[in-house]
């Protein structure tokens, strides 16, 4: 048996490094002071990634796919700065959730894509349980349970990336190393 394709050892520095200095430095520059309010807005931000996904994709038939391959890196990074915001110490659970299960990349992209919308549709769901934001339902969900929708949203990008894009290892971490330099100032915001 193979062991199934990760991108974990993508960067120079660990991925997990990179993710919590970029998590840093959206705090740096979020208006929000609450937690649990920054932790919705990074569950948020998962999603605004993912219609992104969506619209590359569609774009795919008239494109290359390296829009496809750049969103769902995004999406990656984003469940990846939710993820720290819920548990900063979930580095292992993160880098497991880089890789993928042999059988999807059997799938077709859309139907990743979809399960890429299922997953971030769970992730929250259980934000919601977590902040207990639904009066009627309480908390219904625990931070554990976040911690395992986020890395299920991370799973499904990975596996989506590695079926549009052979060199998946590559475009994750030029998307990773361009995303952490643009937090340590190398790269400006325009």
């Amino acid at each position: 048996m193979t062991n199934p394709p990760s991108i974990a050892t993508a960067a120079g520095t660990s991925v997990w490094q990179q993710i919590v200095s970029i998590r840093r430095w959206i705090d740096k520059q979020s208006p929000v002071d609450d937690s649990l309010e920054a932790l919705k807005t990074r569950v948020l931000t998962v999603g605004e990634e993912h219609g992104e996904t969506c619209e590359a994709l569609l774009a795919t038939t008239t494109g290359d796919g390296h829009e496809l391959a750049d969103a769902l890196c995004d999406v990656i990074l984003a469940a990846g700065v939710a993820l720290c915001t819920a548990d900063r110490e979930a580095q292992e659970a993160f880098v497991g959730s880089l890789a993928w299960d042999e059988h999807t990349g059997k799938e077709t992209i859309g139907r990743l894509v979809l399960k890429l919308g299922q997953e971030h549709g769970a992730a929250c769901q259980a934000v919601i349980g977590v902040t207990a934001y639904n009066p009627r339902n309480g908390a219904g969900h625990s931070m554990d349970d976040l911690v395992a929708k986020l890395c299920a949203v991370v799973r499904a990008g990975a596996a989506a990336l590695h079926r549009v894009d052979s060199t998946a290892e590559k475009t994750f971490a030029a998307n990773l190393e361009r995303a952490y330099n643009r937090s340590i100032g190398v790269v400006r915001l325009a």
